[in-house]
Formats: C-alpha cells, sequence, structure tokens
C-alpha cells in the first residue's frame, strides 16, 4: 500500500551523511520525518502522491547544519543596535554610533556590538573619551566581537556602580578608567534587554540561523530565556531546534529541581551547564602558558581556579549534568583536562558526554589525553579564517610557532578526538566555518570537505545527544535539510565560501528561501 507524504523533493544531490547510503537523488518527508530517500523509483513505489513537490534541478542537498556553539538569541537581541562589524577603523566606528544616536531617547542606554579592532588600521580598542565625543547624555555600551570585553562611557561607567579597583578594569596611563572593562562577571546584567526585546531576539536569531542553513543551535544564553524561548514555541515562532545551556550559577537550582541535559521537546532541549575558566585572546584575557607577545607581562586570566572548578564538575557529574566548559588558552585547558583526570569514575565523563568550548590553543598532547577521556572538542573553524590568516590577530598576539599550532582539527581527529563545529556567531555561516577548516594556513591540519561536513552535522549532533533524530538524513529521522547553490562535496575548497544557502528546510517546511535575484 502507498502513502501520501507531506513533501517529496526530486532530482536532487543528495549527501546524506549515512555511510550505508551516501547518496541520493530523492527524498519524501510524512509528519516532519524522513519517510524514504533513495532515488526517484524508490520513492514513487512507496509514495502515492505528495502535498507539496519540489524539483531542485539538480541542486546539492546536505543534512540540516547544526551549530555547536551560538549566542543565537542575544545575537537576534544585538540585530537591533548598532552593528559595528564592518567598520574599518575607530573613528568610522564613532560616526557609525553618532549616526544611531537618533534611534535612542536621552538617558537610554545606546548599545553597539561586533566591533573588531584587529581588523582596523590603528588596531587599538574604542576608549571612553571616544564615545564621551558623540554624547554625554546617553550611557553607552559597546560590545567586542568576543564578547569578553565591553567599552563604556564616562556616564555608562557611573551608570554600572562596579568597583573601579577590580582586575579586568583598564586604566589609562593617568590611573584613570579608560572605559574598557575585560571579562567583568556580571556585566550584561547590568544593562538588561525588555521581555519585548527578548522574544523579539529569539524570532530574529532563529532567522539568522535559517539563512545560513542551520536547521540546530546550541544557544548560550542566561537561564531566563528559557522561558521566551518556551513562548516562540508555544506560539510556533521557533524555526530552528534549539538547545539551551544555562550558566553554571543556575546548576544549584538545575539539581534542586532534577532538571538533566537533553530534557525537553523536539524544538527545544536543555543542554549542558556553561562554565568560563578564561576570556579571549582578542581582549587579551585567554589563560596562556606563555606570555602574550605584544603584552610580555600579560598571561591572560583564569577565571576560577582549579579546586573550584573540580568541585563543580564532580557536583555535575554525580548529577547527570553535562558540563561545556569555556577554555581558549593552553593554560585553561590544561586545568580543564587535568581536573577530569582527577575524576575516579572515568565511563561517566564519557557517557555524559562533556565538552571543551573553543579550545584554541589545545596541543597534541591535551588532544591526546582529551580523546581518551571521551571530552568533545565544541571548535569555531570560522576563527581560522578570521584571525589565523597571515597579519591576523592570532600573530599579533603570538609567535608563529603558537599561530601554527592552533585550531588542530586534523591532529585531533587523527588522536581519535570528537569534534563538533560551530561558530559562536563570528560570523555565523557553516559554509565559511567549512571553507575555514579545509583552507588551514597549516596544511597538516587541513581537515577533509566530508570531514567538515561531519563536525557540523553527526558530530554537532552527538554533542548535543542528538544523533538519534539529527545529523543525517535517514528514514525515520527529523526532516532538516539545506539545499545549496554548489556541490561543496566536489568544488576546490577555495571556493566553498562562494557557495550560498539557497533553501533550509525544518521538518520538511521551508523556513527559509533565498530571494531570486
Amino acid at each position: 500500500m502507498k502513502i501520501e507524504a507531506d513533501l517529496i523533493v526530486y532530482n536532487a544531490n543528495i549527501y546524506t551523511m549515512d555511510p550505508l547510503n551516501p547518496k541520493a537523488a530523492a527524498l519524501a518527508v510524512k509528519s516532519y520525518k524522513i519517510l524514504a530517500i533513495g532515488d526517484e523509483v524508490e520513492i514513487a513505489e512507496l509514495v502515492s502522491s505528495a502535498k507539496r513537490v519540489v524539483d531542485l534541478g539538480g541542486k546539492t542537498v546536505l543534512p540540516g547544519f547544526i551549530d555547536a556553539h551560538t549566542h543565537l538569541t542575544s545575537s537576534g537581541i544585538k540585530s537591533n543596535h548598532i552593528d559595528l562589524s564592518t567598520v574599518k577603523s575607530a573613528e568610522e566606528a564613532k560616526k557609525k554610533i553618532a549616526s544611531s544616536l537618533d534611534r535612542y531617547s536621552e538617558g537610554q542606554w545606546v548599545k553597539g556590538y561586533y566591533w573588531d579592532e584587529s581588523d582596523w588600521t590603528e588596531r587599538r580598542y574604542l576608549v571612553a573619551r571616544d564615545l564621551d565625543e558623540i554624547s554625554t547624555s546617553h550611557p553607552m555600551m559597546m560590545t567586542r566581537i568576543d564578547g569578553h570585553l565591553v567599552t563604556v562611557n564616562t556616564m555608562g561607567l557611573e551608570k554600572l556602580k562596579i568597583p573601579l579597583d577590580q582586575e579586568g578594569v583598564e586604566k589609562d596611563n593617568k590611573g584613570q578608567p579608560s572605559g574598557v572593562l575585560k571579562d567583568i562577571e556580571g556585566i550584561f546584567e547590568l544593562v538588561q534587554p525588555t521581555s519585548e526585546e527578548i522574544l523579539e531576539g529569539v524570532v530574529a536569531g532563529n532567522k539568522i540561523a535559517n539563512e545560513h542553513g542551520i536547521t540546530a543551535a546550541v544557544d548560550n544564553a542566561p537561564a531566563g530565556y528559557l522561558r521566551y524561548l518556551r513562548e516562540a514555541e508555544r506560539k510556533n515562532l521557533l524555526t530552528t531546534r534549539m538547545v539551551l545551556n544555562p550558566p553554571v550559577e543556575q546548576m544549584k537550582h538545575i539539581i534542586e529541581l532534577g532538571v538533566t541535559s537533553v530534557m525537553g521537546s523536539p524544538l527545544l532541549k536543555i543542554g549542558g551547564i556553561k562554565i568560563f575558566t578564561d576570556g579571549s585572546i582578542g581582549a587579551g584575557t585567554a589563560a596562556v602558558q606563555k606570555s602574550y607577545r605584544d603584552d610580555k607581562d600579560n598571561s591572560g586570566m583564569l577565571l576560577m581556579d582549579a579546586k573550584k572548578y573540580s568541585k563543580i564538575l564532580r557536583q555535575a557529574i554525580e548529577n547527570d549534568i553535562q558540563t561545556v566548559t569555556h577554555a581558549i588558552g593552553d593554560a585553561a585547558i590544561e586545568m580543564v583536562i587535568a581536573s577530569f583526570e582527577d575524576i575516579s569514575d572515568k565511563t561517566r565523563i564519557r557517557e555524559q558526554r562533556h565538552r571543551i568550548e573553543h579550545a584554541e590553543m589545545i596541543n597534541e598532547w591535551q588532544i591526546r589525553r582529551a580523546a581518551g577521556l571521551g571530552l568533545i572538542l565544541s571548535m569555531q573553524p570560522n576563527f581560522v579564517g578570521k584571525w589565523q590568516q597571515t597579519g591576523g590577530l592570532y600573530e599579533t598576539r603570538f609567535d608563529e610557532e603558537i599561530v601554527r599550532g592552533m585550531n588542530m582539527f586534523r591532529t585531533a581527529l587523527d588522536n581519535g578526538a570528537r569534534i563538533a563545529f560551530g561558530s559562536d556567531g563570528m560570523p555565523y555561516g557553516p559554509l565559511y566555518g567549512i571553507w575555514s577548516a579545509t583552507t588551514h594556513p597549516n596544511d597538516r591540519v587541513r581537515i577533509t570537505v566530508e570531514e567538515a561536513v561531519r563536525c557540523y552535522t553527526m558530530e554537532s549532533a552527538y554533542a548535543s545527544f542528538l544523533e538519534r533524530t539529527l545529523g543525517s538524513l535517514i528514514v525515520g529521522k527529523r526532516a532538516d535539510f539545506v539545499v545549496l547553490s554548489k556541490d561543496i562535496m566536489t568544488i576546490p575548497p577555495q571556493q566553498i565560501n562562494d557557495a550560498s544557502v539557497e533553501m533550509t528546510f525544518l521538518g520538511g517546511n521551508a523556513e527559509y528561501v533565498a530571494a531570486r535575484s
């Protein structure tokens, strides 16, 4: 007996990421799941008709990308403020901020995001003096691209009321606060968005994901955002599957409620507890074993010591909660791995799929130990394209030997480590990340296109306990897939960044269709 489908896609070049059936030409969808996949004859034999039939004209189809590390809701919120990602100097940033002032009433926080001085000619941070020249009647906060450094104006500094003698408050040559604040705990909680802004941010963030072919995203967000994600789900506004990583400060409440990782619905789940052990390379706060090349007295910041971190790990493991630990510098990574090595029951580490987020400076010895423990490396290949190129940020911060040994994808895979790929929103776009990973400036650590796609699909699904329903195009799994303008599996890797997303399907529903030129 033949079955009526909700959707049939045919005349397609489908890469399934299923080793038993790696390629197909058509697929059918029923009740949000893949009903059948294979050649067009096989589909016709099973399916009598479909409510919708799409001829893709030979276009390439991949499983929907799973971004293993985002701040998607925050990105949606930021989209309603000042975008400084394209400015090329401090002066250009100031002009853009000034031209946007009429969007804010007097006394309202003026917020800007994504500035990156490593792309600027003068390569200096924005400081309070820059912002005071624009306005003294608005508090201002301009957040660097990595989120680990903000610049506030004088009025903003007064409104924040933070102790000015604490670590992370940068001083000028006269000993006065410069307006630059590095990794100040709770800084963003002092400038909270409204409830309306957060809900709008959920919807806007989902649209950002869909435009890049992302059908599932791990959102590192404040615990309070869960209610807005749930509200969006109830109102049928979620167009991306969301996994929320609540901050470690909420672990006590999560344990008391009996909440564990993976709880939730097909569209919204609880992930792991997010822990910070260091800052960022751009802010000079990633904890490194050698000092920074451009700041010999600085070796970054450990945001907690090994004793405190180990206590958190043991609590999480005892209560079956996954941890996702931010560790960028090699010193922070060493503390994380050593702490896991001290755990007596090593089987629970692998079973609970604990993760190291970023791991930019992980070395081969650390990789082998992490792989042996079953730790997942949640890495961001787009950092290579953005900062590891000749003349980039990494070269400013570190010597050539260190730079060549960063983002060691090939070494990690060859040593049996599991890698989940994400973007951290810098920038979003798995195609950019795949291009970065396959054209890494160190040819010894480049990976293949198929490996990079797998890290953005099956491996990212595994990292969030979703591999049974997502990550590959197999009968019974969710019908999440992306249609690309080019066959990235066959074109030279250098051309992958020229490919684009044409359609994004979630559960067989087209959530994004590129405008035709």
